[in-house]
């Protein structure tokens, strides 16, 4: 396949500007169970802290970086208590930040981001703990992606991906053992479909790869493929959501392409195992209230990350759908694990 190295050379750096929601599936959000949205009672023990600390086990600047830092500014602005600070604890894929909430106390002091990484570490067998660990509290968003194609290549949407993945052979770019490469190949069994995957580390590293022909497939955020698509440095496949994108609205997603599958990067809300049930439910019906902050949503559109509050024991059957599906997967890529 063509490429245009000049181009590239030009315009990677501002197209990766966006990249940071790249950091990766069920069905509909549920409503707030009443006790889900009782706030604190005048008895209750408040937190042994000045300030309550959101996790984000990545570095400043990612996708969930940047929703968790303008979660916690709506959760101050409704009233939250205590405030919510952000802190990044980066390092060996999330687990490093993971296992710092799992392992604090159950006080409300501190608490998780968490998104599907946290299953895959598990998956592939770089944690010894997931989901199951920690004391749920809520689903809260999801930013979907675009499944994008070198504009050289001979298909220009997902029906057509399909004929080309049947009658040769394409390669999809993906971090090995990440939410993109499980998202990927779920897509690919739900198509019908077989892709060969070249295991590259980093978005930006992909995406080079992809502007450069070396690979045919990966997938970016709905934002940073419009902005490849207006410079004509990329062609969109397909929007891995259920729902269209208001970012990129000339973009069918795959259900409506008939592949009946669909995935996003979900973010929620985790706490220490040993907190309480009352102090999740407090906390899930604090969160719903930032959820509903004008200026979060507002926020939240500009980057097309949709809202998809699902609390408490919603939020566990979430997970353990997707640990049924991702398990699958896992066995299918050598990764399965056959404990728990």
């Amino acid at each position: 396949m063509s490429s245009r190295p000049s181009t590239v050379a030009r315009r990677l750096h501002a197209a990766a500007s966006a990249l940071g929601l790249a950091t990766g599936l069920l069905v509909a959000a549920a409503s707030l169970t009443p006790a889900a949205a009782q706030t604190a009672s005048d008895g209750e023990t408040p937190p042994p802290c000045r300030l309550a600390t959101l996790v984000v086990a990545g570095g400043a600047g990612s996708g969930t970086d940047l929703i968790a830092r303008a979660l916690a500014e709506a959760a101050n602005r409704t009233g939250m208590k205590p405030p919510l600070k952000v802190r990044n604890i980066d390092g060996d894929d999330g687990i490093d930040g993971a296992r710092a909430v799992l392992q604090a106390p159950g006080d409300g002091c501190m608490m998780l981001a968490a998104h599907q990484g946290l299953l895959v570490n598990f998956l592939t067998w770089r944690a010894s703990f997931a989901w199951q660990d920690f004391r749920h509290v809520a689903l809260l968003t999801r930013t979907p992606m675009v499944l994008v194609a070198p504009v050289s290549t001979s298909f220009a949407d997902a029906r057509e991906m399909r004929a080309a993945a049947r009658s040769g052979t394409l390669t999809a770019g993906v971090g090995p053992g990440t939410i993109a490469e499980f998202g990927l190949r779920a897509m690919a069994k739900a198509a019908e479909i077989e892709l060969e995957y070249d295991a590259i580390d980093g978005a930006r590293e992909r995406l080079s790869a992809l502007l450069a022909g070396d690979i045919d497939l990966t997938a970016v955020p709905t934002a940073l493929a419009k902005r490849l698509g207006e410079t004509q440095m990329v062609r969109s496949i397909a929007v891995t959501d259920r729902e269209p994108s208001a970012i990129v609205p000339a973009v069918e997603t795959l259900r409506d392409q008939g592949v009946p599958f669909d995935y996003a990067v979900d973010l929620g809300i985790l706490l220490p195992p040993s907190a309480p049930e009352d102090l999740a439910a407090r906390l899930a019906g604090d969160l719903e209230k930032a959820l509903d902050d004008p200026a979060f949503q507002k926020a939240m559109e500009g980057y097309d990350v949709r809202i998809d509050f699902r609390p408490l024991t919603q939020y566990a059957i979430y997970w353990e759908n997707l640990m049924a599906s991702w398990r699958e997967i896992a066995e299918e890529a050598g990764y399965e694990r056959t404990s728990r």
